[in-house]
Protein backbone atom coordinates (compact mmCIF):
# COMPACT_ATOMS: atom_id res chain seq x y z
CA UNK A 1 0.00 0.00 0.00
CA UNK A 2 0.69 3.40 -0.04
CA UNK A 3 2.62 4.43 3.25
CA UNK A 4 3.11 8.25 1.91
CA UNK A 5 -0.03 9.49 1.81
CA UNK A 6 -1.61 11.04 5.15
CA UNK A 7 -5.41 11.48 4.23
CA UNK A 8 -7.16 8.08 2.17
CA UNK A 9 -7.21 8.60 -1.65
CA UNK A 10 -11.20 9.53 -1.62
CA UNK A 11 -10.69 12.70 0.51
CA UNK A 12 -7.61 14.05 -1.85
CA UNK A 13 -9.66 13.46 -4.80
CA UNK A 14 -12.86 14.76 -3.42
CA UNK A 15 -10.88 18.21 -1.74
CA UNK A 16 -9.19 18.74 -5.79
CA UNK A 17 -12.51 19.26 -6.97
CA UNK A 18 -14.14 21.59 -4.70
CA UNK A 19 -11.46 23.57 -4.23
CA UNK A 20 -10.45 24.35 -7.84
CA UNK A 21 -13.77 26.45 -8.08
CA UNK A 22 -13.61 28.22 -5.09
CA UNK A 23 -9.57 28.98 -6.02
CA UNK A 24 -10.59 30.28 -9.43
CA UNK A 25 -13.11 32.71 -7.54
CA UNK A 26 -11.09 34.03 -5.25
CA UNK A 27 -7.66 34.48 -8.13
CA UNK A 28 -10.68 36.70 -10.27
CA UNK A 29 -12.16 38.76 -7.30
CA UNK A 30 -7.94 39.55 -6.30
CA UNK A 31 -6.87 40.31 -9.92
CA UNK A 32 -10.16 42.55 -10.43
CA UNK A 33 -9.37 44.22 -7.25
CA UNK A 34 -5.59 45.14 -7.54
CA UNK A 35 -5.73 47.48 -10.72
CA UNK A 36 -9.00 49.10 -9.19
CA UNK A 37 -7.17 49.97 -5.49
CA UNK A 38 -3.87 50.65 -7.58
CA UNK A 39 -5.74 53.36 -9.84
CA UNK A 40 -7.36 54.84 -7.03
CA UNK A 41 -4.10 55.16 -5.02
CA UNK A 42 -2.36 56.50 -8.28
CA UNK A 43 -4.87 58.91 -9.57
CA UNK A 44 -4.13 62.55 -8.24
CA UNK A 45 -7.79 62.73 -6.85
CA UNK A 46 -7.33 59.64 -5.35
CA UNK A 47 -10.12 57.48 -3.26
CA UNK A 48 -10.23 60.33 -0.55
CA UNK A 49 -10.78 62.84 -2.41
CA UNK A 50 -13.28 66.10 -1.94
CA UNK A 51 -15.58 66.44 -4.73
CA UNK A 52 -17.72 69.29 -4.48
CA UNK A 53 -21.32 69.36 -5.62
CA UNK A 54 -21.24 72.26 -7.49
CA UNK A 55 -21.68 72.23 -11.49
CA UNK A 56 -18.01 72.57 -13.72
CA UNK A 57 -18.95 75.40 -14.48
CA UNK A 58 -19.30 77.60 -11.36
CA UNK A 59 -15.98 75.51 -10.22
CA UNK A 60 -13.90 76.77 -13.22
CA UNK A 61 -15.16 80.53 -12.80
CA UNK A 62 -14.05 80.30 -9.10
CA UNK A 63 -10.89 78.90 -9.70
CA UNK A 64 -9.82 80.54 -12.86
CA UNK A 65 -8.54 84.30 -12.25
CA UNK A 66 -9.69 86.59 -14.88
CA UNK A 67 -6.82 88.23 -16.56
CA UNK A 68 -6.42 91.52 -17.56
CA UNK A 69 -8.59 94.11 -19.86
CA UNK A 70 -5.69 96.69 -21.26
CA UNK A 71 -6.89 100.57 -22.11
CA UNK A 72 -4.72 102.56 -23.82
CA UNK A 73 -4.40 105.62 -26.52
CA UNK A 74 -1.95 104.20 -28.94
CA UNK A 75 -2.44 107.50 -31.96
CA UNK A 76 -3.50 111.07 -31.65
CA UNK A 77 -4.47 112.28 -34.96
CA UNK A 78 -4.33 115.93 -35.79
CA UNK A 79 -7.81 117.39 -36.88
CA UNK A 80 -8.11 120.29 -39.34
CA UNK A 81 -11.28 122.38 -38.44
CA UNK A 82 -13.68 123.52 -41.47
CA UNK A 83 -12.37 126.25 -43.60
CA UNK A 84 -8.83 126.25 -41.98
CA UNK A 85 -10.08 129.62 -39.80
CA UNK A 86 -9.26 127.70 -36.55
CA UNK A 87 -5.97 126.11 -35.55
CA UNK A 88 -6.06 122.24 -35.90
CA UNK A 89 -6.72 120.05 -33.14
CA UNK A 90 -5.63 116.41 -31.39
CA UNK A 91 -7.86 113.39 -31.48
CA UNK A 92 -6.86 110.57 -29.61
CA UNK A 93 -7.62 107.10 -30.15
CA UNK A 94 -9.07 104.93 -27.60
CA UNK A 95 -8.28 101.18 -27.95
CA UNK A 96 -9.60 98.68 -25.27
CA UNK A 97 -7.81 94.93 -25.57
CA UNK A 98 -9.63 92.08 -23.47
CA UNK A 99 -7.10 89.63 -22.40
CA UNK A 100 -8.94 88.00 -19.92
CA UNK A 101 -11.08 85.00 -20.25
CA UNK A 102 -14.11 86.27 -19.81
CA UNK A 103 -15.74 87.87 -22.90
CA UNK A 104 -16.42 91.76 -21.72
CA UNK A 105 -20.10 92.82 -21.54
CA UNK A 106 -19.89 96.31 -20.64
CA UNK A 107 -16.71 98.98 -19.78
CA UNK A 108 -17.93 102.69 -19.36
CA UNK A 109 -14.70 104.95 -18.89
CA UNK A 110 -14.10 108.17 -18.30
CA UNK A 111 -10.89 110.23 -19.11
CA UNK A 112 -9.65 113.65 -18.48
CA UNK A 113 -7.03 115.07 -20.48
CA UNK A 114 -3.99 117.19 -19.36
CA UNK A 115 -1.29 119.11 -20.59
CA UNK A 116 1.27 120.85 -18.35
CA UNK A 117 -1.01 120.47 -15.53
CA UNK A 118 -4.13 121.70 -17.32
CA UNK A 119 -7.10 120.02 -18.27
CA UNK A 120 -7.47 120.48 -22.37
CA UNK A 121 -10.53 117.99 -22.85
CA UNK A 122 -12.28 114.99 -21.48
CA UNK A 123 -14.29 112.36 -22.79
CA UNK A 124 -16.18 109.23 -22.16
CA UNK A 125 -16.63 105.90 -23.71
CA UNK A 126 -18.39 102.73 -23.67
CA UNK A 127 -17.40 99.45 -25.06
CA UNK A 128 -19.89 96.39 -24.95
CA UNK A 129 -19.68 92.90 -25.76
CA UNK A 130 -15.86 92.34 -26.29
CA UNK A 131 -14.54 88.62 -26.45
CA UNK A 132 -11.62 86.88 -25.44
CA UNK A 133 -8.80 87.96 -27.08
CA UNK A 134 -10.56 90.92 -29.15
CA UNK A 135 -9.70 94.73 -29.26
CA UNK A 136 -12.17 97.83 -30.07
CA UNK A 137 -10.96 100.98 -30.81
CA UNK A 138 -13.25 104.48 -30.75
CA UNK A 139 -11.29 106.47 -33.41
CA UNK A 140 -12.36 110.67 -32.86
CA UNK A 141 -14.16 110.60 -29.81
CA UNK A 142 -13.52 113.73 -28.80
CA UNK A 143 -11.10 117.12 -30.09
CA UNK A 144 -8.87 118.20 -27.45
CA UNK A 145 -8.26 122.33 -27.30
CA UNK A 146 -4.39 121.94 -27.73
CA UNK A 147 -2.96 122.50 -31.11
CA UNK A 148 -0.44 119.50 -30.76
CA UNK A 149 -0.83 116.35 -29.13
CA UNK A 150 2.72 115.96 -27.77
CA UNK A 151 3.10 115.84 -24.26
CA UNK A 152 -0.71 115.42 -23.68
CA UNK A 153 -1.24 112.68 -20.60
CA UNK A 154 -4.99 111.02 -19.66
CA UNK A 155 -6.39 109.97 -16.38
CA UNK A 156 -8.88 107.50 -16.97
CA UNK A 157 -11.72 106.63 -14.65
CA UNK A 158 -13.49 103.19 -14.70
CA UNK A 159 -17.58 104.24 -14.18
CA UNK A 160 -18.89 100.53 -14.92
CA UNK A 161 -17.11 97.31 -15.96
CA UNK A 162 -19.08 94.17 -16.31
CA UNK A 163 -18.31 90.71 -17.42
CA UNK A 164 -21.01 88.88 -19.18
CA UNK A 165 -21.14 86.30 -16.10
CA UNK A 166 -22.80 89.85 -14.34
CA UNK A 167 -19.26 90.03 -12.44
CA UNK A 168 -16.78 93.37 -11.86
CA UNK A 169 -14.20 93.90 -13.67
CA UNK A 170 -13.26 97.16 -13.18
CA UNK A 171 -10.70 95.56 -10.74
CA UNK A 172 -8.78 94.21 -13.80
CA UNK A 173 -8.74 97.10 -16.07
CA UNK A 174 -5.38 98.81 -16.65
CA UNK A 175 -4.27 101.67 -18.06
CA UNK A 176 -1.06 102.14 -20.57
CA UNK A 177 1.29 104.47 -20.56
CA UNK A 178 2.39 103.45 -23.93
CA UNK A 179 1.54 105.26 -26.52
CA UNK A 180 0.69 108.80 -28.11
CA UNK A 181 -0.86 109.59 -24.93
CA UNK A 182 0.02 107.97 -21.91
CA UNK A 183 -2.54 106.87 -19.63
CA UNK A 184 -3.11 105.91 -15.84
CA UNK A 185 -6.10 105.17 -13.47
CA UNK A 186 -7.46 107.88 -11.08
CA UNK A 187 -7.09 106.92 -8.07
CA UNK A 188 -10.29 106.46 -5.94
CA UNK A 189 -10.46 109.27 -2.70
Amino acid sequence: MNNKRILPPDVGRNTKRAGWPVLLTALATLACMLPVHAQDASHHLGAGAFVSDQPLQELLKKRRPKGLIYLAVPQAIMVANEGGSKKPSCSPQIQLTNSSNQTLEELVVGIRYKKAGKTIGSTLSRFYLIKTGKQDVHYFPSVLDTPACEETTGEAEVIQCLYDTGESCAQDVRALEYGAVPLKIQDKK
